[in-house]
Parts: structure tokens; sequence; C-alpha cells
């Protein structure tokens, strides 16, 4: 099992964390949306919960057929093997969504140029990135990161994009001991007793940020306009 499936087996399991993840972007959703990089649909059925069409996509047919198994009862849900960089859906969406993807591509302001001409008027990209540069680390290399962003290097690859960014906020603090204690052990994924110990922490982190943002974070999450 290569690195990035452990990833999505482990995090795939952990509802609490998904869900967090989830509810921060929901309110940046449009009624048609567009996933890219939806691995084995962990969060394919919640944002297809939450528009009137989701189309979500994924460069590994493996992926996708199990994304299609796990998902099969979700009407307004269409899982389609697709590389973004290369062959997108011909139609346009009202949110196009990337959850720990961008970072995965060698140009990434190409990817979000590329994606702008997908956008419906008034339409949105929405972003979770791995954020903090200096905590780049095995896990990074073990997934095949590209690079971790701080929100200059996010707005540059925007604007270069022809984006702007609406917003942009830092998301999990509590998780950047974890990354960088696993990173000192040179290791390519969380272990999964780690992850589950995390997720039941969830409810009480969530809570904490909603409140106190915080001014750094293992993530960001952004939101880009034309």
């Amino acid at each position: 099992m290569t690195s990035q499936s452990k990833w999505l087996s482990r995090l795939g399991r952990a509802s609490n964390y998904n869900r967090w993840i989830f509810e921060s972007i929901e309110p940046y959703l449009g009624r048609h949306a567009l996933e890219i990089g939806c691995g084995t649909g962990t969060f394919s059925a919640l944002i297809a919960g939450a528009v009137e069409h989701l189309t979500a996509i994924d460069i590994s047919q493996e992926f996708i057929d199990t994304a299609r198994r796990r998902h099969a009862g979700v009407p307004n849900l269409t899982l389609l093997k697709a590389d973004a960089t290369k062959d997108l859906p011909h139609h346009k969406f009202d949110s196009i969504v990337m959850l720990d993807v961008l970072e995965h591509i060698a140009d990434d302001a190409a990817m979000l140029a590329s994606l702008t001409k997908k956008l419906a008027p008034g339409g949105r990209i929405v972003l979770k990135v791995p954020a903090i540069p200096r905590l780049f680390n095995s896990l990074d290399a073990a997934v095949g990161h590209f690079r971790r962003y701080d929100q200059n290097t996010l707005t540059l690859a925007a604007h270069s994009a022809g984006c702007t960014v609406r917003y942009c906020r830092s998301f999990n603090i509590a998780g950047i001991p974890g990354w960088w204690w696993n990173g000192v052990r040179q290791r390519d994924v969380a272990p999964g007793t780690q992850i589950g110990g995390f997720d039941k922490l969830v409810p009480l982190l969530a809570f904490g940020e909603k409140f106190f943002p915080p001014a750094a974070g293992l993530s960001l999450i952004g939101v880009l306009e034309v």
C-alpha cells in the first residue's frame, strides 16, 4: 500500500476531523460543484449533501472505483477518472473544491489559472492546503507534496492565476506538534492510533478555533475569486 493510500485510509476514519474540514468550507459551496482529487471519496458525500450536484474527479482509477462503491447511493454525485491538469469537465461550476490537492501540482499558478476558466460567473475556488513551509518533512515528501504554503505564497499563486483571495485563515493549530514529531521520526504516515486520538479531540479543538482563530495552523483554508 502506498503512503497516499495509507493516509486516505486512516484519515477516512477520522470522522470528526473530516466533518470539521467540511464545515469550514461549506459556506462557500455553490449549487454545482467540482471536487478535484477526491481520492476515495472521503468528502464527496458530505459535499454532495450541501449542493445540487457534485462532480468529483481523481487521477486514480482505483480510488474512483472505491469511491463509487462507497457512495453508490448518492444520486447527485458523479465520479470520474480524470487528470485535472489535462482533462477537466467541459461545463462550468459555481465552486471548485481542492482539499489537500494544490500542493501536489508542480505549477500551482497554472493549475489555478485553468480552473478560473471552469468557473461560472461569481464562482469560487475553495482550498485547503498544508501550511508553514518550514514544517515540510518526510510526511510531505512521501505523498508527493511540492510545497507547504503561507498566506503570502498562496496569495502570490492566486494573483499569478488572475484570482483574488477573498478569504484565508489558519486551521488546526493543534496538529502542528504531531506533524513536526512524525517528521523528526522520519515517518511516511502518521500512526493510526495517533490520528484516532486526535480525532477524539476535534470537537473541543473546533470549538476553540471558532471563538479564538489561531494565528498559525497546520493548514490554510482559502477561497479564491476571479
